[in-house]
């Protein structure tokens, strides 16, 4: 199913990200909560300097590691919505949309950590 190969190559484009970053900014991103709190500063750092291809490119690749994240902590699946756009899917209509979430945080500096902090109590989840 073309779906699911399609969300193994998110889930390479989170562990790139943790490849990527880890050697290059000395860090160890291991889908935690906390990782995601570095992950918010690494932009608030850099975000000065993005031009809109590199917000593009970070929102794909921080998307796909934001959503893995939410998926090792709180469980849900990668799927698609009817627009097309990914989303973490729990119960019923529960979802998460990380790459939303990533877009907003480079467009209006909405804090990633507080986020995936309220997710839980947003969505009723219970943490993995």
């Amino acid at each position: 199913m073309k779906t699911a190969s399609e969300s193994n190559e998110l889930q390479q484009d989170a562990q790139l990200v943790i490849e990527v970053l880890g050697e290059a900014e000395r860090v160890a991103l291991d889908y935690s909560v906390d990782s995601v709190s570095w992950l918010d500063g690494y932009i608030e750092r850099h975000r000065a300097d993005l031009d809109a291809a590199e917000k593009t490119l970070l929102q794909q690749k921080f998307g796909a590691y934001l959503g893995e994240t939410i998926r090792h902590n709180y469980g849900g699946r990668w799927a698609r919505d009817e627009n097309g756009e990914w989303k973490i899917v729990f119960q019923e209509a529960q979802q998460a949309a990380p790459f939303a979430i990533i877009g907003e945080h480079l467009d209006h500096h909405t804090a990633l950590s507080e986020v995936i902090a309220h997710l839980p109590d947003s969505l009723r989840l219970r943490h993995n």
